[in-house]
């Protein structure tokens, strides 16, 4: 797992994924990843209309289709478990908890 850039925010975790902008958003009850598509005009960044969502220990694709599970989402999961770990535990420890709970 090798990013170019990673940043730990209040609000979840942002890094570069082959020249994207990824953001993963963390809520009360849900994980959400994206991509963050910036427009040239001065709209402001805002995310990806198809999205990945963690909740209740679940994977879905969320698009304008609707929301649909993943056969396996245990690779996701995974993941994101190994970068809590790695990357977040050190640097915000409330952010950490909050993953790991909705992750388990």
């Amino acid at each position: 797992m090798s990013f170019q850039r990673v940043e730990v925010r209040k609000d979840g975790i942002g890094f570069c994924y082959q020249g994207s902008w990824i953001v993963v958003n963390i809520s009360q009850d849900e994980i959400r990843i994206a991509e963050e598509i910036s427009y040239e005009v001065a709209i402001g960044s805002q995310l990806g209309k198809i999205q990945i969502v963690i909740k209740n220990g679940k994977a879905y694709v969320e698009s304008p289709l609707g929301r649909h599970e993943l056969a396996n989402s245990s690779e996701i999961i995974s993941i994101l478990k190994k970068i809590n770990e790695e990357l977040v535990k050190s640097k915000n420890a409330e952010l950490y908890e909050k993953i790991r709970k909705l992750l388990s």
